[in-house]
């Protein structure tokens, strides 16, 4: 049987940021299940990772079968499978220009001035991407149709970190770095640099955002590990 893949999203996406993505996989046999962070879905309860590690380990634990997972996590959600990946029925993992740190490692040094200015920061210790800025960040190889799908689904985020990151699973697991050349949000020498701890890195000429205009090559990476790997 083929492996199950865990998708992860990043921060102000949901489930949803995988639709374009996920056809690919059922029409090529790959199980999948994308959860839902509660440091997004929640946010304005001031849920956080730990919330989002335990939401990671929940699915995780319900996959059927005994084949290892690939456990993807998209930018914020590298920190969220930092953490959660060391569960026991992860085989791979995935970094999709995501943040892969060591312990408590300062990870403002790897984000752009240009994300800091597309947001609008609340007192409730949540942001939001304004929809004015966000897709000459997130989305500046997308078309207007791309962004515009994305921009009616992004939601607020709660920033309330681990205490400290006491998992790298990275440090126990294969992984695979996948660095975006054409990202506005996580510059492409900052991800280089976290790219280097990974097993394995590649190089796309995306955005930050390929689940967006390029899932083919979101998709066909997954399967390759699930059939193949």
């Amino acid at each position: 049987m083929n492996k199950p893949v865990v998708l992860v999203h990043g921060a102000w996406h949901g489930p949803w940021c995988w639709d374009r993505v996920t056809p690919h996989l059922d029409a090529a046999g790959v199980p999948w299940v994308a959860p839902d962070l509660p440091s997004c879905a929640a946010a304005s309860t001031g849920a956080n990772e730990v919330e989002d590690n335990d939401v990671v380990r929940d699915a995780l634990d319900a996959l059927p079968g005994s084949e290892h997972a690939i456990l993807l996590g998209h930018s914020r959600g590298g920190r969220v499978i930092t953490e959660a990946g060391t569960h026991d029925r992860v085989g791979h993992l995935v970094y999709l220009a995501a943040f892969l740190g060591e312990p408590n490692e300062d990870t403002t040094s790897y984000i752009s001035s240009a994300l800091y200015d597309a947001l609008n920061a609340h007192d409730d210790g949540t942001t939001t991407v304004k929809a004015e800025l966000g897709a000459g960040v997130f989305y500046n190889e997308c078309s207007a149709q791309d962004f515009s799908w994305a921009a009616q689904q992004l939601r607020p985020q709660s920033h309330k970190p681990f205490d400290s990151q006491s998992q790298m699973a990275w440090r126990a697991r294969p992984s695979t770095y996948v660095v975006c050349c054409r990202d506005k949000a996580l510059p492409v020498d900052g991800q280089r640099k976290m790219a280097a701890r990974a097993t394995t890195a590649v190089e796309w000429d995306t955005d930050h955002s390929p689940f967006a205009n390029h899932p083919e090559l979101v998709a066909a990476l997954l399967i390759g590990l699930s059939v193949g790997g």
